[in-house]
């Protein structure tokens, strides 16, 4: 009897593991998927919200017609990537990488080697140029830290940039971005920037004590408000373009003040008391003869 118990359990757990995702999409066919909604989400970005919304909803209409599924089909698969967010991240990144490869072929620039920017300006940023946050942890938050190297002077000015586009259905928006600075008397300073929109962002730091940088750490993190509840309703943020900036300045020379000349003024030696002198009276002495010049 437990042993036909055993063999029931054992069928029942088999048939609701494949149940879960008997209805679901492929990873290869949500990329695709994806792929298409965030091209149509990027079109009508410059649409004011009304239109905005609807262009999406036809859009989304098409996309769905496209890939012969119905948006039951579809809110069954992303409710089911949602719970398996491993997967879905690994979906984003694969997505990530993909725009960036037809950029290329594009002709467009996307080289994560690229570090001279000028005589006195280099890009330090040794990680991920472009990633994907989700709200869900630990797929929330991406660290970064750079050690202080001899590319490093007293007086440097770092300068974080990044792109943000949001991917929400609902919901509020909230991307921070934080660096914080060590400087050489272990003092520590930090920037932080609160994001809710698609743009271009910088966070700077200047060691105007001259003091010296020892090294830089930071984070960005997708925030869920706390009286928000779990939904299955896109809650992303694609960050794109990361630099680290770092600037040397040019210390200034400091001279001496130079005081000036009274406009009056001759020559360098004061005349007001000095007696006066006749000429003709240097060139004549007792027992010598006048010599006329």
């Amino acid at each position: 009897m437990k042993k036909i118990l055993y063999i029931l359990i054992f069928i029942v757990g088999i048939a609701s593991c494949s149940s879960d995702s008997s209805d679901v999409l492929s990873m290869g066919e949500m990329e695709d998927i994806l792929y298409d909604i965030h091209l149509s989400q990027g079109i009508s970005n410059g649409e004011n919200s009304s239109k905005r919304i609807y262009t999406e909803i036809t859009n989304r209409e098409a996309i769905f017609r496209k890939y012969d599924i119905t948006q039951a089909e579809w809110d069954s698969s992303y409710n089911y990537y949602c719970r398996h967010a491993d997967k879905l991240h690994t979906i984003y990144q694969n997505l990530s990488e993909r725009i960036r490869s037809e950029v290329i072929d594009l002709g467009g620039d996307v080289s994560l080697d690229e570090t001279t920017l000028s005589g006195d300006t280099i890009n330090i940023w040794n990680s991920e140029r472009n990633f994907i946050l989700m709200q869900e942890s630990p797929y929330n938050l991406n660290r970064f830290a750079i050690t202080a190297d001899s590319t490093f002077k007293a007086g440097d000015v770092l300068t974080l940039q990044f792109d943000s586009k949001f991917i929400f259905q609902e919901g509020s928006r909230n991307l921070v971005a934080v660096f914080a600075v060590t400087l050489s008397n272990d003092s520590v300073v930090s920037q932080y920037n609160q994001v809710s929109s698609d743009g271009k962002y910088t966070l700077s730091f200047s060691d105007n004590k001259r003091l010296g940088i020892k090294s830089l750490k930071g984070y960005f993190v997708l925030l869920r408000n706390n009286n928000e509840q779990v939904s299955t309703a896109f809650h992303l943020v694609s960050v794109e373009n990361v630099r680290m900036i770092l600037a040397h300045s040019k210390e200034k020379v400091l001279e001496q003040p130079v005081e000036p000349e009274p406009a009056d003024r001759k020559d360098t030696l004061r005349t007001d008391s000095a007696p006066r002198i006749n000429h003709d009276e240097l060139l004549v002495r007792p027992g010598m003869q006048r010599v006329r010049m």
